[in-house]
């Protein structure tokens, strides 16, 4: 099965590469979250970007799927830490959460598919699931490990109510949804939920084996494969990270033909710094020479790193 992975979006235009794929370029279309929030791209453009997005999963909802993130919840959240979080454009939370009600019927915390991966599928979600809030999940609703599943997980989300005087409102589970953390700011700890959790965090303690995610911009010029052991159990942990500062679509992932190396934490860390400075290094030599032509700067990306990196280089930091 091909599932094409759209990364955070935050007011980009990046995704709209998908709308030129031809119809058997992929079966599914997953977008991973965080419509909004944007310091380049203002408003009302934001907005008229949504829209867009949601036309375009509505076109398909049984194959193109709209994940909430952490920067949509803040908009929609009403309990007391939750509301404005993201604090960019409080003043245009009630736009945006007009928008995320309306399409409340198509937004999803999760989707998962079968896929030749350890676990035997694969979840996709803002930031992933970890453990322990399961757990915490579970408490909430009152039921029991093998009575969860993913199709629950949404069911409840769909039911939910954002006004506080409604009978759908439920303030423990919106609690879960919200920034639930307590040692660290960025969201690596492994009580945060699957719109805050970090890679770091998720690869120690993950419910799924193998999981699909966006919100930490830690991707380069492709999808990277963490991999790394669990703090409990006798497993190895997969998380695909997908997300870049420049949100770009790096491609189709075919989950019959996943990867089977993928770099722990530790050496992905030296990578991507070690990448970073020959990065730099180029763009040194331009200035040095006084020659900022792109010809130069793609020569050098395409020796050091291969064609098809160095034009998503040069997208990324040029």
């Amino acid at each position: 099965m091909k599932i094409l992975i759209i990364p955070d979006v935050h007011g980009s235009h990046e995704w709209e590469a998908a709308k030129e794929l031809p119809s058997d370029a992929y079966d599914y279309a997953a977008f991973l979250g965080d419509y909004f929030d944007c310091w380049e791209n203002e408003w009302p453009d934001q907005g008229e970007n949504f829209k867009a997005i949601c036309d375009f999963v509505r076109q398909d909802t049984a194959h193109r799927k709209l994940l909430l993130g952490n920067h949509d919840w803040s908009y929609l959240s009403k309990t007391v830490n939750g509301a404005g979080v993201s604090g960019h454009q409080n003043r245009r939370i009630d736009e945006i959460r007009k928008l995320l009600t309306e399409n409340h019927d198509i937004l999803d915390l999760a989707f998962e598919c079968d896929a030749n991966c350890p676990g035997g599928r694969i979840v996709f979600a803002h930031a992933g699931f970890s453990r322990t809030w399961v757990k915490a999940v579970l408490k909430v609703f009152g039921i029991s490990e093998n009575q969860w599943s993913l199709s629950f997980l949404n069911k409840e989300w769909h039911r939910l109510s954002f006004d506080p005087h409604s009978e759908g409102f439920n303030y423990a589970f919106e609690e879960l949804l919200d920034w639930y953390g307590f040692f660290s700011s960025s969201g690596n700890e492994i009580t945060q939920g699957p719109l805050w959790i970090r890679p770091e965090a998720l690869l120690k303690d993950a419910f799924y084996e193998t999981q699909i995610v966006g919100h930490t911009e830690c991707c380069l010029g492709d999808f990277v494969f963490l991999r790394d052991k669990d703090i409990n159990l006798n497993r190895m942990n997969t998380v695909i990270a997908a997300d870049s500062s420049s949100h770009l679509i790096f491609d189709v992932i075919d989950t019959e033909n996943l990867p089977s190396e993928a770099i722990s934490l530790l050496d992905f860390n030296k990578f991507y710094k070690g990448t970073q400075k020959q990065i730099y290094d180029i763009k040194s030599l331009q200035f040095s020479m006084a020659d900022y032509s792109k010809e130069r700067a793609m020569a050098a990306l395409s020796a050091a790193f291969g064609e098809k990196l160095a034009e998503r280089y040069y997208r990324m930091y040029f």
